[in-house]
């Protein structure tokens, strides 16, 4: 019995060092966007360097470190559609993509820090805007009067350069990814578990594989192009932490040969005993994941990381939402209006 006990309290010891060495606080911004927070994200200023973007309701505005360590407002857009999410354009400094509407997407925009200039990307009935590489943004619509899939090259100043319609399969795509290692490749999933793959250079269709059975309402994340193997990240569709015993997972990541279409699991991704609540939000970045609970509480995981499969649980943290930001940054929104930025060591 007492060898259970020390047993217990060294594997609880354990956790805690662990958390505590997760997130470090570097910094945290007072209400950035006057208590209505609504995303977050890292966004790189030509002239002050790596700088927060903070969406309110009704506006979008920047922070940096002009003399630092200080912190300070550098400008902020407002619209008179409300602000559903703010995140980087890919390989564009100075970028971002701004969404609006309520409930769905009803336009996006593109934020210029050097000009200080927006414009718009697209309008409609859109689902999802998602980043690619190469200064591209691809938005996905289930409205009759909007391109299903769509891809937008951008300029180096936020102007529209190239746009460019994907060709669609036979079943509606409910998420889109990026595949990390193919620079031209986009991923995508379907109500009844089916992985399609596109060209985005041509907008070529160029595969849809069967996941298999526990695999509907899947969402993709994101892709992973190794030796000639797609990985995917998948994410299920019960959002409820469901117990080991019961064969529950959050995410799995699934190994697929593109040629031939073959699937295998290559892992899950649980919660760590302690966990329990509702899963709200989810980012990736490379190979972390980080997730936020109704609770306010976090939880880190790291693909094929130690201790990776059920990550590393951070209690009592009052966040809203968390994303992963620049050079190992993780940033958190809380409950009283505060922004966060934290130092990220990987498991």
């Amino acid at each position: 019995m007492r060898e259970e006990e020390e047993r217990r309290e060294e594997e609880e010891r354990k956790d805690r060092m662990r958390e505590e060495s997760v997130l470090n606080l570097s910094y945290t911004l007072k209400s950035p966007a006057g208590g209505s927070l609504v995303d977050v994200c890292c966004v790189s200023w030509p002239s002050v360097g790596v700088c927060v973007a903070v969406a309110g309701e009704w506006e979008v505005c920047v922070w940096g470190q002009t003399t630092p360590p200080h912190w300070r407002r550098l400008h902020t857009w407002t619209f008179i559609e409300s602000v559903m999410s703010v995140f980087p354009v890919p390989d564009a400094p100075g970028l971002l993509c701004v969404t609006l509407g309520q409930l769905e997407i009803r336009e996006a925009r593109v934020l210029c820090c050097s000009s200080l200039s927006q414009a718009v990307l697209c309008e409609g009935e859109v689902q999802t805007v998602v980043g690619m590489s190469n200064r591209r943004l691809v938005s996905s619509s289930h409205s009759a009067a909007t391109p299903p899939l769509q891809v937008y090259t951008l300029t180096e100043d936020g102007r529209l350069q190239a746009s460019l319609s994907l060709v669609c399969p036979t079943e509606r795509v409910q998420t889109v990814a990026a595949v990390e290692g193919q620079t031209d490749a986009l991923i995508g999933s379907t109500h009844s578990g089916h992985l399609v793959l596109w060209n985005v250079t041509t907008g070529q269709l160029l595969r849809s594989i069967t996941l298999g059975d526990g695999f509907t309402d899947t969402a993709c994340l994101r892709g992973y192009s190794l030796c000639g193997v797609l990985f995917v990240l998948l994410q299920h569709p019960s959002l409820c932490a469901l117990e080991e015993e019961e064969g529950g997972a959050l995410f799995s990541l699934v190994a697929t040969n593109p040629l031939t279409g073959t699937v295998a699991l290559a892992t899950r991704l649980g919660l760590p005993k302690s966990c329990t609540g509702r899963l709200v939000e989810v980012d990736v970045h490379g190979s972390s994941v980080v997730g936020v609970f109704r609770s306010g509480s976090i939880c880190v995981w790291q693909l094929g990381g130690h201790q990776g499969q059920r990550g590393v649980w951070l209690p009592e943290m009052g966040c809203l939402l968390a994303r992963w930001g620049a050079q190992g940054t993780v940033l958190t929104a809380h409950l009283n209006g505060d922004v966060c930025l934290h130092r990220y060591r990987p498991l």
